[in-house]
């Protein structure tokens, strides 16, 4: 957030000050407050609707393209999947972000699920926040109001299981390059996120970090206060052990990634782990039933 808020503030010396409100905002696990080494960038440009390309267009994509730049020569490396504000689909006025949204919950296809799920988990880094309330607000109203929607985001969450077996044992990758191991990103962590995005959304929660959509939404329909405070302490524990192993490969200058090996673990941390897994699997039982993910 700082270096991005510095990097405005250096474009504005050379460009000049903005035109027009906008506001830049990120998305994923940078508006999660959740990013690690291992993170890219993602972020978007959500403008006034004043806007118009002929009067405004260059100003804001060399702006963009400024804090992008700074962004990834600082090491916050550029999206592989073009999620910035450099590109044109994601660089919109409010309208445009409003008719956005609203495909998003009103057709929820695969893309527009998987986009959806990027875009919900956002949070306004520099600029109008007014601006940005606006948009979370409309997008926030339209999700909770959307049971078909909720239940595509039911189903997009059961997809990712801890990797547990039936006897308690762990799930191993053998794929030749991670034989042996699991990805506690993949398997861990992402369950819990988008258990806690579809807990949130579906109570119109405008937090957006995983444990305060946690916090928010426990005592509520949609989650339990015994649940939201067991899938809370299971993040703290698999997000930890993610980032012990992500440090221990940094350490040891290997390329950080996101494989775990049991044989890297104590007893004691297997059967932690183990526990924390089978608290998302019970998780994902209650929304299975909740939201009766089969029919979609």
């Amino acid at each position: 957030d700082a270096i991005t808020e510095r990097l405005f503030y250096l474009a504005t010396q050379q460009l000049g000050p903005a035109p027009i409100s906008f506001c830049w905002f990120a998305v994923g696990s940078q508006a999660r407050r959740e990013f690690t080494a291992h993170s890219d960038q993602d972020n978007a440009l959500l403008l006034s609707d004043e806007y118009t390309a002929a009067s405004h267009g260059e100003y804001f994509t060399q702006l963009a393209r400024f804090v992008s730049d700074g962004l990834n020569a600082c090491g916050i490396v550029y999206c592989p999947g073009n999620v910035m504000a450099t590109n044109d689909e994601w660089r919109q006025p409010m309208a445009t972000w409003k008719k956005y949204f609203s495909r998003w919950v009103d057709i929820p296809e695969p893309k527009a699920l998987l986009l959806a799920c990027n875009f919900f988990d956002m949070r306004c880094i520099y600029g109008d926040t007014s601006l940005f309330s606006r948009l979370q607000e409309f997008a926030l109203k339209k999700a909770s109001a959307n049971r078909i929607f909720l239940a595509h985001l039911a189903a997009n969450a059961l997809d990712m299981r801890p990797p547990l077996g039936f006897f308690r044992q762990f799930v191993l990758v053998h794929d030749g390059e991670h034989d042996d191991s699991f990805d506690i990103k993949l398997h861990g962590v992402m369950p819990i996120v988008e258990l806690a995005r579809l807990y949130a959304l579906s109570e119109g929660l405008a937090e957006v970090n995983t444990y305060e959509r946690l916090r928010a939404a426990a005592g509520s329909p949609s989650l339990s206060r015994e649940g939201g405070e067991n899938l809370h302490d299971a993040l703290s524990l698999i997000a930890l052990r993610r980032l012990q192993h992500q440090a221990s490969q940094y350490l040891e200058g290997l390329e950080m990634d996101n494989y775990l090996k049991p044989t890297e673990l104590s007893t004691l941390e297997c059967q932690h782990l183990k526990d924390a897994f089978a608290v998302i699997s019970e998780l994902q039982a209650a929304v299975s039933q909740q939201y009766q993910s089969g029919l979609f």
